[in-house]
C-alpha cells in the first residue's frame, strides 16, 4: 500500500479545544449516547481497499478503566489507517468527544521509526458546530531516503463537518452519522547537488498531501473512512537531477465496516 510515495507522514498529533454551547449538530451537549460505544469485547471488522489491493481486519475493546480505553487491531500492523490510530494508544470518551493518547509509528516505506505523540487528541466531538475546527498544530522532522536528507514541516488540522442523515456503507443504511475530517498540510525541502553546487531546494511546496473523512454512526462506531493521500512534487529533470521518488501521487484507500458486535 502507498507504494508510490514517501509521504508517509499521516501525522495526528490532535489537542482538542472546547466547542460553542450553541452549535449545529444538537441544540445542547448530549452525552447519553456515543459515535463509538467503548465496552470491553466490542468489535468492529473492515475491508480496506487501495486501488485492486484488499484486505481484511477487525478493531476490539481490550480494557475499560473509568473514562479510558485500549483496543487492540487483528492483524497487530493493521493497513487501515484509522485502525491503526484507533489501537495505537489509549483513548478517551468524554463529553461526547473521543480522545487519543499515545505515540504511534507512521513509518511506511522510505520513512522509518518515524513517531508521532499524540496528546489529548481529539478525533470527533458530537457536540461540535459543523466547520468546528477541532485542533490545529505545526510540526517538522528530518528523515533520509536514499542520498536525500528530507526536511519536512507540516500543519495538521481536524474539522468536525456537518451531519449525515443517511449513509449506505456494504449494503447497510446507517442513520444520525457524524463526519470529521483530517488535514495534513505539508512542506519537503532538501538538499540538491546542481552543477558542482549544493543548494536547498523544495521539493514539496506547502499543499494538503492527505485528506482523510471518517465518519461516525450513532450507537455503533466508525462506518467508514476514506484516505485520500494526493501530492506533486517540484520537476528537477531539466537540471539533471533525479529524485528518488514518483513525481505524483494520488492514492484512495476506503475502510468499510463490514461487521460489529457492540454491546
Amino acid at each position: 500500500m502507498f507504494k508510490k510515495t514517501i509521504l508517509a507522514f499521516c501525522l495526528i498529533s490532535l489537542v482538542s479545544c472546547d466547542p460553542d454551547d450553541d452549535n449545529g449538530n444538537s441544540s445542547s451537549t448530549n452525552t447519553d449516547f456515543s459515535y463509538f460505544p467503548l465496552a470491553v469485547a466490542n468489535n468492529w471488522d473492515y475491508d480496506v481497499v487501495t486501488g485492486t489491493d484488499t484486505s481484511s481486519e477487525s478493531l476490539t475493546v481490550a480494557s475499560v478503566t473509568g473514562n479510558s480505553y485500549t483496543l487492540t487491531a487483528n492483524p497487530n500492523t493493521p493497513v487501515g489507517f484509522m485502525t491503526r490510530i484507533l489501537s495505537g494508544g489509549a483513548l478517551e470518551a468524554v463529553s461526547g468527544k473521543l480522545i487519543g493518547n499515545g505515540t504511534i509509528d507512521f513509518g511506511l516505506q522510505g520513512l522509518n521509526n518515524f513517531n508521532v505523540t499524540i496528546t489529548n487528541g481529539t478525533l470527533y466531538d458530537q457536540n461540535a458546530s459543523a466547520d468546528t475546527e477541532l485542533y490545529s498544530t505545526t510540526g517538522s522532522t528530518t528523515q533520509t531516503v536514499q542520498s536525500f536528507d528530507l526536511d519536512i514541516n507540516y500543519e495538521v488540522t481536524t474539522v468536525q463537518q456537518a451531519e449525515v442523515a443517511q449513509m449506505t456503507v456494504e449494503g447497510i443504511s446507517y442513520t444520525e452519522v457524524i463526519h470529521s475530517q483530517l488535514i495534513i498540510n505539508a512542506s519537503i525541502t532538501t538538499d540538491v547537488s546542481i552543477a558542482g553546487f549544493t543548494q536547498q531546494v523544495p521539493l514539496l511546496a506547502p499543499q494538503d498531501v492527505i485528506v482523510i473523512d471518517n465518519y461516525w454512526a450513532k450507537d455503533i462506531g466508525l462506518i467508514k473512512s476514506e484516505n485520500q493521500l494526493d501530492y506533486m512534487l517540484e520537476d528537477f529533470s531539466s537540471l539533471g537531477v533525479t529524485l528518488p521518488v514518483p513525481q505524483s501521487a494520488q492514492i484512495l484507500t476506503v475502510q468499510n465496516l463490514t461487521g460489529y458486535t457492540v454491546n
